[in-house]
This record gives C-alpha cells, structure tokens and sequence, in this order.
C-alpha cells in the first residue's frame, strides 16, 4: 500500500493460455495482481472522496483512520492485508460505494454505514495480521461483518456501532453498549454470537480448491445487499457434498487447467434465484472470484457452471489489463446462449465461458460410460461448440476488435477448430442442432420487428392473391419480456433418462422431475413424432396465435419444403404478416391465416 507506483506487464505465456480458453495458477495470479492494483486504485480513490464528504464519517471515527491501520496491518503482514483487499465481498462493496459517494446511487442505508464497510475490512486485515488494535465500525443487519472472516451478532439491534478490539494477548472483542461478543481465536468456527465464514473443500489428485461458502456478508450478493441467511445443517451438508463431487469432474479434465479454476473461485454464494432449466450462476467484474449460485441439483451441472463462470472471471480480469474490444455497447446481437438480445461485449464474454464450457463437456464425453451418460455428454459438446461458434463468428464480423482482441480471438477460434472437427454420434448431434434452431426462432420471432408499413403492404398482397412487394421488409431489434423455451429440458430428459421419457410420453400425466407438466406437442416432439407434433403445434396456434414457442415447434415439425425453409429463414416475417392478416381479417374477405398456408406463400414469393 506504500510501494512505489509501477506498472503490469502480461506475460505471453499467461495471454496465449488464456486466449486459447484456459490459464492455469501461473496466469490466474498474474491476473489477480492487477486485481490487486485496481482494488488499491479504487480504495485511495475511496478515502479522498470520503474524507470530505459533508455526510461523512457519521458516528464513525474519520476515514483515515481505517487506512492507517491497513498500513499497520501491511508492514507486519502483507498478505494478510492482500487476502482482504482481494475478497470478492470487498470489491462488490467498493464498487458500490463508490457508485453512491458519487451521487451514481442512492439506497436507504445511511452513507456513514455504507462507507463503514472499509473499516471492517481495516479490523479484518489487523485480526489476520495478529497486531492488537481498537476501531470503531458499523453495525448492520444486528452485528458487525467482518470480511472473510465472519460476522458477529448482537444483542442490541438499536445499536448503530460497536468496537472491536484486539489485546496484545491475543483475545478479540467485538462490543456495542453493555454487550460484548467474544471472538474465538479459530475465526473459522461457530461459537456463541459468532458465525465463521465457512469454505467447501473439493480435493482430487492432489489438486483443492476451497472457496468460501458464503451466507453471511451483506455484500455477498453484489446484484443486491441481504442479511446474513444461515444455511441449516442439512443445507451446509448438501452443498459440501455437492461441491467435492463437483470439484472431481472438474480436477479430472484437463482442456480447461482445474489450478485456474481453483485459483478463480474465491466465494461461492447460495442465492434464491432460478434460471429454469439450468442452474442459476453469475460473477461479476466488481466482485473478482464471487459466483452466484442457486441450489445445484446435481454435480455435474455445478461443475459446468463452475468452469463457466471461473472463465468470466478471468476474463474480466484479462480485459482490466488488456484492451479488446472498442464499444460494442448496444444491445443488438443475438447469442445462442441467451434469450434477449445482447450487446458485443457480452458477447465476447460468452463465447469465452462456452469455450471452456465446450471442452469440459467434450472430456466428460470421451470419460462417461457409453449410455445415457456419453449420450448427454455428446449432446451437451455439440451444442456449446455450435453456440460458441456462432458467437464467435457474430464477434469476429460486427466488432471492432483491437489487434490483441483480434489475437484473443484467434486463438480461441484455434482452439475450437480441434472440437468444432471432432465427430459426435448422429442422434446427439441432431439433437444439438434442433435446440441450437429452436432458441434462434424463438428469439427471431421475440425480438425482431419487421416494418410495420411494409408488413402492411404484404398482408395486402396476401389477401387480394397479388404478387407481395419485391425487397423483404426492414427489420429492427426489440427488447420483449423472454421466457425460457421447454423443448431442451425435454432433449435432455429424453438423453439423461430414456426409461424415464418414456413412461412420460406414454402417460401424458406425469410430471417432469422439477414439478412440471409437459406440453403434448412438445413431447410428441422430443418422441420423435412430428407429425403428431405439428398437429399439436397447430392446434395450440388456433387458440394462441401468438404463442411464439407453438411457432417455433411448427416449423420444427415441419416436412421439408418451401413453406418450412420461409419459417426456417424467416420466422419473424411470417408472424408479422400473420399478425396483420388477424388484425384486418374480419374486415376483409380472403384466405385466412392459416400459418401453413401463409408460410409456403412467402416461402415461394420472398427473394431469395
């Protein structure tokens, strides 16, 4: 915190490791010192602004005060003061801190506690240290947090500070009023008023990694501040148990280096969100090392999510050091992996995570037993190379790329190639590319608006039997409420449990096993019956002629021919024309939308 000012270098060894969807301990710590640097930036960048502050410090001591005993802490022990500053939790709070002493945010926790923050990191730092100390820090939520150690609870809910001291002999107190809470000397543990911030540990081959498993820091979420939600002790024991097999399939493979991985994932967080049917994950820029996470079900899909969101992770530590990508901003493009639209940026991100994603599944393929187990592998192999090279080509054609953006690319489109080459087993490679079509017509048919002038003059041509305009309409991106289409869950029921899928489409009543009642139509079509699917489709569309999913399914079901190529080609126009032909149909007479019909009219009148 004192040293002279110099500046990061990357290693070509850590850029071409990266760039080709890996980066092993080596290159994650040389990434993890600029994260350092950066956090050092923001701090200073924290303490001059707060200091004079007309809000600040509030009932806290002045803000200098927390920076002297940093420095304390550094002089005796300075990877103590370098584990704190590195927590995730730190840097989703500084972040948003800042954010608000800049008037960029506004919340209703009082500023001064908000600010109070940087002198629980100050405690924490001295505590790891062992030099005894005394501050005065915020109290939130009934206790006092003290990053990546633990969070003490309070009697005194009134209370807006406490004290937190540590003798010489070693004893550490945390008191507000009458009340003290004494700390014990193993932090990592539970004792009276005091909850340790707990780590999972996946051990295999020699190779750990032991994140914290985070349920008590109020900035553990960095989409959202939240008290501390102790997880029970069946939950505690579900989630170790998860992770050490999780951590298994992860240390085994070796396209994308588990030393990374392990090296990236600081904390995990259990959260309540759901991203149905996948487990929900996410990290964040702010947050360096922090995954969100939704309750895994099984192993093999935290392991996945584990290396994905460990590549975003990296990736946004890479893009602090190294410029890519200029602009990309807007939010226009369509990745496969996603339901709305998306700007460049994000997109460089998910083609970076599905690259890594891409080779954990192309090992659990060449691994898994032959069966259901190989059979899903291939599936999932298929359909993240397929989406990673689509992204990559949308990159590698709209986005203004800096030479060593260019260089990046490459060498992932290197990578890929060697996958992209492999052959997969016809029935989970057709699977691939059916899900890898359907997301693409559902979002065409969401999220692209053709011309609604043009759109007119094609309905007219339709109902009077004229030839229709000859240039297609303009087309425009929209945003629109999402929701996640059911035929991939079904595709991977069918792979994953056969017997299973079975006995689901022969009963018709039975449940998938998240809760869930399954359409016919999309049943029939996973069974591979498309002929009883299309009648399903159709039949769902004369109700809702709008259901964007039933679209999708019918051209999926289709027959080859003019009028699926035009719903293949060109979902969005299809509806669009439907759509006018409903709006103008009572009041004119001619053929009805029967979308069929309408399909092969423009399949045979659209330019080519």
């Amino acid at each position: 915190m004192t040293a002279e000012c110099s500046f990061h270098r990357l290693s070509e060894q850590c850029f071409t490791e990266l760039g080709r969807g890996s980066g092993g301990a080596s290159s994650v710590a040389e990434l993890r010192s600029g994260q350092r640097s950066r956090t050092m930036l923001l701090l200073r960048a924290l303490v001059g602004i707060a200091s004079g502050h007309p809000a600040l410090p509030g009932p806290l001591p002045d803000v200098r005060e927390p920076w002297r005993l940093l420095i304390r802490a550094e002089r005796t022990a300075p990877a103590a003061v370098e584990r704190i500053l590195l927590h995730p939790q730190a840097g989703a709070w500084l972040n948003r801190c800042l954010r608000r002493l800049r008037g960029r945010e506004s919340v209703k926790t009082p500023l001064w506690a908000e600010t109070g923050y940087l002198y629980a990191m100050a405690a924490s730092a001295a505590l790891l240290a062992g030099i005894d100390f005394r501050i005065t820090v915020a109290v939130r939520e009934g206790g006092v947090m003290l990053p990546a150690l633990g969070f003490a609870r309070l009697p005194d809910r009134t209370a807006e500070t406490a004290e937190v001291v540590r003798t010489p002999e070693g004893k550490t107190t945390v008191t507000a009023g009458r009340h003290t809470v004494p700390l014990p000397f193993d932090l990592t543990g539970n004792a009276p008023g005091w909850y340790g911030l707990r780590r999972l540990r996946g051990e295999h081959q020699g190779l750990i990694c032991a994140p914290f498993l985070d349920d008590v820091d109020p900035y553990r979420d960095f989409l959202r501040t939240t008290p501390p939600e102790r997880l029970d002790d069946d939950e505690w024991k579900h989630w170790r148990t998860c992770f050490d097999a999780a951590w298994r399939l992860v240390a085994e493979q070796a396209q994308v280096d588990p030393r990374g991985i392990a090296a990236c994932l600081g904390s995990l967080v259990p959260v309540p969100y759901t991203a149905h049917p996948d487990l929900f994950s996410a990290s964040s820029p702010e947050a360096h090392g922090c995954v969100l996470l939704g309750r895994p079900a099984d192993p093999l899909t935290l392991a996945a999510s584990l290396v994905h969101e460990a590549q975003h992770t990296k990736l946004s530590a890479l893009m602090d050091l190294v410029p890519l990508i200029e602009g990309g901003l807007e939010e226009i493009h369509y990745a496969p992996w996603r339901l709305d639209p998306r700007p460049l940026r994000g997109l460089l991100h998910g083609v970076y995570a599905f690259l890594g994603v891409t080779g954990f599944w192309q090992d659990r393929w060449h691994r898994a037993e032959a069966g259901p187990a190989r059979d899903t592998a291939a599936f999932e192999f298929a359909l993240r190379r397929a989406q990673t090279a689509r992204g990559l080509r949308t990159l590698l054609a709209h986005a203004r790329l800096t030479p060593l953006g260019e260089r990046f690319l490459r060498l992932a489109g290197e990578r890929l190639a060697g996958w992209l080459a492999e052959p997969v087993p016809p029935l989970p490679r057709r699977w691939a590319a059916d899900v890898l079509l359907d997301a693409e017509l559902v979002y065409r048919l969401r999220h692209l608006q053709p011309d609604s002038v043009q759109i007119r003059h094609w309905a007219r041509a339709r109902r009077l039997g004229t030839a229709p305009p000859r240039a297609l309409p303009v087309t425009s991106v929209r945003a629109a409420p999402t929701a996640t289409p059911p035929r991939p869950a079904l595709v991977r029921h069918r792979l994953m449990e056969p017997v299973m899928f079975t006995r689901l489409h022969r009963d018709r009543d039975a449940l998938l096993p998240d809760g869930t009642a399954p359409d016919a139509a999309d049943l029939d079509w996973a069974a591979d019956r498309p002929g009883a699917a299309l009648d399903g489709y159709r039949a769902r569309l004369e109700k809702s002629p709008d259901d964007l999913s039933a679209w999708a399914g019918l051209a999926l079901s289709m027959p080859d021919g003019t009028a699926r190529q035009a719903l293949l080609s060109r979902p969005e126009l299809v509806l669009a024309v439907h759509r006018a032909l409903r709006d103008t149909g009572t009041a004119h007479p001619g053929p009805g939308p029967d979308p069929l019909a309408l399909a092969e009219w423009i399949g045979t009148h659209a330019p080519p």
